[in-house]
């Protein structure tokens, strides 16, 4: 019976961020850090990358061994001591574990700790040399990670999502398994995992998969991958936010055949450089953006308009409680507008008036000081409380439960005020409900969220107007002062030139 030991450590590093990533933001999260059998447990039969690794691995007649698996909500570089305990505590389980027969690992790609930029190839070089030479090695990742060369010499197998927004980290995770599967039987010759790395550094604002660039490159990678030889093409936009040297977009091939599968990456690779502008996007301000969205709203419609404040967005390092764009909805007496903020603060102190209670709360501009917006002070009315769990039943969140921790809704004036106690980003219709409101029923919605949230707000929404606000992912990059990029890069540098080598 093969043994295959699973795991995952997962984070999405934002440089700029103002919030910090300790061990115990992983074990705040709602899983915390599980190990062994626990880990086992809490993914089977789970829509994600591990539960696909654990179905498969039912079919086959596989062992399992859980070895680590922790995740934390993107935020600034992670410290050392938390990246040495995650990895150290993956490696004693693999030790623990014996022989083995192969290794799945869900990772994300753009993870950077203070004492490893490349912390994925950290963690997988790490695992090699406890595992052996023999091992296979396959790992699932996020198509905005920062990819290096060394990463890919310490595995055999990378399998990114090809969705934005992310919607198939199981199907995945079934694919890498798969593959693993064809590995033992002998039915694929064991492969090996080739790289290019055009000079890229787009924003991740225009890397949705269902239109632009990013499906122009799958789709190329799928007419690779349909010939003898490739096993599989990952595309990788990249994420800007992690200020270091190999940070941005990389072609990943998997291959039996190593001529073809250079090949493959160095012309994906060049493809990609030649359309490098279809990345650029051009978003309204706040003023624009918002007086767009009240026109809107004054013409009626039977679906909400979405305000979209994608530069805070807490699932690509935001802190979740940026004010301006609030603001100005509450300067404009925006009735109407239900928008999530995280403010712990003001959660504890709607707790303490009670539904019904009002008060003067000074909401938000809490965790970056005055850099993206003070607190804006406001009279507000407790009109729910609640625990802030719900199970999401939009495809990104797929069946899992949902943990904003205390959560109230607070009237100002006639808007909806949806505070939250955990930061997190607003990808599912339930972090309104959580709080009675119906959000196909409001005409107006705010929230903090690059692109996840459209999966299950974009068939309720009537437009969704992106908006470009002060906060640590915003999508203009010159607005960051990159300290660890490789220079010349475009578009920091727009004018630089690349002969494809």
């Amino acid at each position: 019976m093969p043994r295959i030991a699973v795991g995952m450590i997962s984070h999405e590093t934002n440089s700029f961020s103002p919030i910090a990533t300790t061990l115990s933001s992983f074990a705040d999260e709602r899983i915390g850090v599980l190990e062994g059998e626990a880990l086992l447990r809490d993914f089977a039969g789970s829509k994600t990358g591990i539960g696909g690794f654990l179905e498969v691995g039912a079919a086959q007649g596989w062992e399992m061994i859980g070895t680590v698996a922790a995740s934390a909500t993107p935020s600034a570089n992670v410290a050392a001591a938390a990246h040495d305990a995650l990895k150290g505590k993956m490696l004693d389980h693999l030790r623990a574990a014996g022989k083995l027969d192969g290794v799945l690992l869900h990772l994300h790609g753009a993870m950077l700790s203070e004492n490893a930029n490349d912390a994925e190839g950290d963690i997988c070089r790490a695992v090699r040399a406890v595992i052996g030479p023999d091992v296979p090695l396959l790992v699932e990742l996020d198509l905005h990670g920062n990819i290096t060369a060394e990463f890919c010499k310490a595995v055999d197998g990378v399998f990114v999502y090809i969705t934005n927004p992310h919607i198939d980290p199981y199907e995945r995770g079934l694919e890498a398994a798969e593959c693993m599967a064809r590995i033992l039987s002998g039915e694929l010759p064991r492969p090996k995992v080739y790289i290019s790395k055009p000079p890229m550094l787009p924003a991740t604002i225009n890397m949705r998969t269902a239109e632009g660039p990013m499906k122009a490159l799958i789709e190329r990678g799928d007419e690779w991958e349909a010939g003898p030889g490739i096993v599989n093409v990952s595309v990788f936009g990249g994420f800007p936010f992690a200020d270091f040297d190999q940070a941005g977009t990389s072609i990943i091939v998997t291959a039996t055949d190593p001529a073809l599968g250079q090949r493959c990456a160095d012309e994906m690779g060049r493809y990609a450089w030649s359309i490098r502008d279809d990345f650029l996007k051009s978003i309204p301000k706040v003023p624009e953006a918002v007086e767009q969205a009240l026109q809107l709203v004054a013409m009626g419609g039977d679906k909400p308009v979405v305000l979209a404040d994608v530069a805070d967005n807490p699932g690509g390092g935001g802190s979740g409680d940026t004010t301006e764009l609030l603001r100005d909805l509450i300067r404009r007496g925006a009735s109407g507008a239900a928008a999530c903020v995280w403010d712990p603060a003001a959660v504890q102190q709607a707790m303490k008036l009670g539904i019904g209670g009002e008060g003067t709360f000074q909401i938000g501009g809490h965790a970056a000081g005055d850099l993206y917006g003070a607190p804006i002070e406001v009279q507000g009315r407790v009109v729910t409380l609640s625990d802030g769990s719900f199970t999401g039943w939009g495809p990104v969140v797929r069946g899992r439960a949902v943990h904003c921790g205390p959560t109230a809704r607070i009237d100002v004036g006639g808007m909806k005020l949806v505070v939250v106690s955990i930061r997190q980003a607003a990808n599912d219709q339930g972090y309104f409900r959580v709080v009675g409101i119906q959000p196909e029923r409001e005409p107006l919605l705010v929230i903090k969220s690059r692109g996840h949230f459209r999966a299950d707000f974009e068939p309720i929404a009537q437009t969704i107007i992106e908006v470009d606000a002060p906060g640590a992912a915003n999508p203009n990059l010159e607005r960051f002062e990159f300290q660890h990029v490789r220079r010349p890069i475009w578009p920091l540098d727009r004018d630089m030139e690349w002969d494809g080598q």
